[in-house]
């Protein structure tokens, strides 16, 4: 019996390894447990005028939602994805919520979030706040970029790498540490294509462009996921402002310190995983950027642990939409 799938919020079209990784994961996970998948709804796609997504919605077994950072502050992209609980493209249809950040959003989601069949927050406030919108137990897992091992080639570590954020005014902050380090590299989490960018005097105008900065070390675009974790997995210290690098730095092991980020994604990382607080730090801790802030054996045994139960976690979500697409036995 084939069980068809839809996903909507796919997010591997924004050049992001970390949200390529999630929709790998996602997707192979399913497949596993017998699902295929039909469609996909990519980020901010109007999938509601999409009349091919709306089709394949409709001869669907179940419907997915990659929740994935969207679902926080009444953002228009979070409201739009909870209307396909209401939309008569989806039937009697059963949905499932994954991957879900929710934060200080407005009291009328609770209405169409209730009418989710399936839903698994990302870390354990937002599955706290769920459950009181919707008067349930909502089960949470770790992020999905954690759900399978890295597979990094076992290389000694040299160096740091600087990552990016969403917003300019840590992106500055990232850029001006990066200038001052003697044995660093820009490494953002988002990649280009273009060969233009192969171009060193092109890279280096689009580092100065996007850090705000002058004097920068060499901006480096690994190609693909694999490529950027091995990239991380060779670095000493990871200065970032984006989740995902801490969910990577975390699965390849290497020490971080983030700034923050637009929602407080990474400090509820930090406190599911037992790691220390102060990883996430204030804009004055880069002046001057240290070039090392190794693990406690506390920290490494913690995020061990916090992996293993999220590749768990992650197989019993796969599992349990697989069923969900099956109906009632």
């Amino acid at each position: 019996m084939t069980l068809r799938a839809v996903i909507l919020n796919d997010t591997s079209t924004r050049y992001h390894h970390g949200c390529s990784r999630v929709m790998r994961l996602l997707t192979e996970g399913l497949g596993r447990h017998g699902l295929t998948i039909t469609a996909r709804s990519p980020a901010r796609h109007d999938w509601a005028r999409d009349g091919s997504f709306l089709d394949a919605m409709r001869a669907a077994d179940v419907i997915v939602i990659n929740g994935e950072g969207t679902l926080h502050h009444g953002r228009p992209a979070g409201a739009r994805l909870l209307e396909v609980a209401e939309h008569e493209a989806r039937g009697t249809t059963p949905i499932a919520l994954v991957n879900a950040l929710w934060q200080d959003n407005p009291a009328e989601w609770s209405e169409p979030l209730s009418r989710i069949d399936l839903i698994a927050a990302r870390d354990s406030a937002s599955a706290d706040t769920m459950a009181q919108a919707v008067g349930r137990e909502i089960r949470w897992l770790p992020d999905l970029s954690l759900s399978a091992p890295a597979l990094t080639a076992s290389l000694p570590r040299d160096g740091v790498i600087v990552g990016d954020s969403v917003k300019p005014a840590p992106r500055r902050v990232l850029g001006r540490a990066a200038a001052t380090l003697g044995n660093a590299a820009l490494v953002p989490t988002k990649t280009l294509t273009g060969g233009i960018w192969r171009l060193g005097p092109a890279r280096a105008a689009l580092a100065a462009a996007w850090y705000g900065a002058l004097g920068l070390p060499a901006l480096e675009m690994p190609a693909d996921e694999t490529a950027y974790l091995n990239r991380i997995a060779r670095a000493r210290l990871h200065l970032t402002g984006r989740f995902h690098a801490v969910c990577l730095s975390m699965l390849t092991e290497t020490p971080f310190l983030a700034l923050g980020s637009n929602a407080s994604k990474i400090e509820r990382l930090l406190a599911d995983a037992g790691l220390d607080p102060e990883r996430l730090v204030r804009a004055e801790a880069f002046s001057p950027p240290p070039d090392a802030a190794p693990f406690s054996e506390a920290e490494l045994s913690a995020i061990r642990g916090f992996c293993d139960m999220a590749q768990r976690r992650a197989e019993t979500l796969f599992a349990d939409i697989a069923a969900l697409a099956k109906g009632p036995a």
